[in-house]
């Protein structure tokens, strides 16, 4: 006849997660409680992580799409003025070997630029 003993009652118990766990003391115990702690980190971390990186992406979205509709338009304007200032130039060489002054010429609307001449702000004073 095997008789039934209640086990004794144990202080080195705890609970976590809702699982029993026997914590062990020494090396063994810490190494035990060490990586699960970095596990519980690397969860978190990965967790988090993830947030990060869809929220950062969120953002990456808007900016590019932002920079594209607000910057291209500024970037083609600026081309287009580069390209008129050589045309304006080409013509400018013409009516000067026509015999005409660069008053003359400002006076018909040509930009100082087109002209050759400094624009006031980068006149030396």
């Amino acid at each position: 006849v095997l008789l039934h003993h209640p086990p004794k009652p144990n202080t080195n118990f705890t609970i976590t997660n809702h699982n029993m766990s026997r914590q062990e003391g020494g090396i063994k115990g810490f190494l035990t409680r060490a990586g699960a702690s970095f596990y519980a980190g690397g969860m978190f971390v990965k967790e988090k992580g993830w947030m990060v990186a869809k929220m950062a992406g969120n953002v990456g979205f808007v900016v590019a799409t932002t920079s594209i509709v607000v910057l291209m338009p500024l970037i083609f304007e600026i081309m287009r003025e580069g390209q008129m200032i050589e045309a304006d130039k080409m013509q400018v060489k013409e009516l000067r070997q026509q015999g005409y002054s660069d008053g003359q010429l400002q006076e018909m609307g040509f930009p100082k630029v087109a002209l050759g001449l400094a624009p006031a702000v980068l006149k030396a004073t």
